[in-house]
């Protein structure tokens, strides 16, 4: 943390001027007589250290990447078909109102992902291997400040503070890339009803069947022994279907199989997702429109009922055995606006957003999840990288164990409440310091902390930051 603080510290002195950030960088611009040393500084051009070059002036306000080029190391890796990126993300949080104290927390990760192309470095078309590993570190505000929360206050937090496989595929693309097949370590969320995390509370970040049903469908970090095949039908979208090994060893924090890409002997099944989407364009404005869901092998228990046929918060004994898990997810988004100014075409300009969830009620103890807003990428000439982002959204709990409750609560071995829907708003504004350099300031406030009402349960007000540095 004290490490990307200093960093932080470093950008904004280095950061341009207005006139700076929509002018060429200086280094393709002739260069201009150095002024006379300070006496006893070193001379302009100089470096300090003999293995390294010497840096430009400009060079944290105009790098793309905090470690530059290392000397033309990333280019000479591209043409031998590797591709590396390096990239981490920090999120510091406060509540200010609810739960049982006040307390400030930091968890991150850092990501490095390769992609070695196999038909620039041995001929082999169309094939690539992806290998990525995510290290992670830090606390859960959540649970540190007895916020009883369905949904993490810092998303970055979870799945173990160590390093994880997540991502270790072969990937073919068929017949002028008209369909695409992977396989290998994936994470589920990768694959199958994926859209951008801007945002810092876990609710508005997909993919939402691992947010609803985590106990068998893990996103990044975790993956899972996968296949997944993709056709692709132009501009018009695509359908995707695949098979996931569901197995909760891949959630075991040991090296194998967490680092390792080994095969866990615990499988219960499989888990068969599907996905259709429709990606047209409307007077150059892009849009996605996903729905799909799926469907799982392995044993399940009900959640609610027990074997007697009570429900479980009042017998004690376990649910009703059983087998099949299913869902279905939706992602709507639509491109409003552009930014011209902004280069990244992406993620650019006006978007609006809508996605929703559903799990079977037999087996998940929250059933559903909703969320939309809006988010500006590009804020004209002035600030072109800059952005911000609003969403609502809103996690309910299965009513099949909501109405055991109130029985469970008058027989003195219930939790005291009833649990319905927690809501969630979240604002944010994306500061985009340098290139390599991204701050989001970010609030957010949670309605019913874990879907239920009580003189002791707030509703909470968090403050954060989240902190992004592409390294390389």
């Amino acid at each position: 943390m004290t490490a990307i603080l200093l960093i932080g510290s470093a950008a904004l002195a280095a950061e341009p001027s207005p006139v700076d950030a929509s002018s060429p960088s200086r280094q393709a611009q002739a260069p201009t007589t150095p002024a006379a040393p300070a006496s006893g500084a070193p001379m302009s051009g100089a470096s300090p250290f003999p293995i390294l070059p010497a840096l430009p002036a400009d060079y944290f306000a105009t790098t793309p990447h905090l470690l530059g080029e290392w000397s033309g190391v990333r280019q000479q890796l591209s043409d031998l078909g590797i591709d590396v990126s390096l990239t981490s993300v920090d999120e510091a949080v406060m509540n200010f109102s609810g739960g049982e104290r006040r307390i400030a927390q930091e968890a991150g990760q850092l990501a490095l992902q390769t992609k070695f192309d196999l038909e620039k470095s041995l001929g082999l078309k169309g094939t690539s291997v992806l290998i990525s590993l995510v290290d992670r570190w830090g606390r859960d505000l959540a649970t540190d400040a007895g916020i009883p929360a369905l949904q993490l206050l810092n998303e970055v937090y979870g799945r173990g503070n160590i390093v994880r496989l997540e991502q270790f595929a072969w990937n073919q693309k068929w017949f002028d890339d008209r369909i695409e097949t992977t396989a290998g370590r994936i994470a589920f969320g990768d694959e199958f009803f994926s859209y951008p995390c801007d945002f810092i509370n876990l609710t508005f970040c997909p993919g939402q069947a691992g947010n609803l049903v985590g106990d068998y469908i893990y996103n990044w970090p975790v993956s899972q022994w996968a296949a997944v095949a993709k056709v692709n039908l132009g501009s018009e979208g695509y359908v995707k279907a695949g098979v996931f090994d569901s197995n909760p060893d891949y959630l075991s924090t040991k090296p194998n199989p967490a680092l390792w890409p080994a095969f866990p002997d615990d499988s219960q099944g499989v888990i068969l997702p599907a996905e259709i989407a429709w990606t047209p364009k409307f007077n150059g404005l892009a849009g996605s429109y996903q729905v799909g869901g799926w469907w799982s092998s392995d044993a399940a228990p009900n959640v609610a009922t027990s074997i007697n046929g009570e429900p479980i918060l009042v017998s004690g004994l376990p649910g009703v055995p059983g087998h099949g898990r299913y869902g279905f997810s939706t992602v709507l988004q639509q491109q409003l606006a552009l930014a011209p100014d902004n280069p990244d075409k992406k993620n650019n300009g006006l978007n609006v957003f809508l996605l929703a969830s559903y799990a079977d009620r037999r087996t998940s103890t929250t059933d559903y999840q909703i969320f939309g807003g809006i988010v500006q990428y590009g804020l004209g000439p002035w600030r072109p990288r800059d952005g911000y982002g609003i969403a609502v959204g809103t996690t309910h709990v299965n009513p099949n164990i909501a109405n055991g409750q109130p029985l469970a609560n008058a027989l003195g071995v219930g939790p005291g409440f009833v649990q319905h829907n927690e809501y969630v708003t979240e604002a944010w504004y994306g500061w985009q310091t340098t290139p390599w350099l991204n701050l989001k300031l970010d609030a957010q406030y949670v309605i019913c902390p874990g879907g239920y009402t009580a003189p002791t349960n707030r509703n909470a007000f968090v403050l954060g930051v989240r902190t992004t540095v592409d390294f390389w």
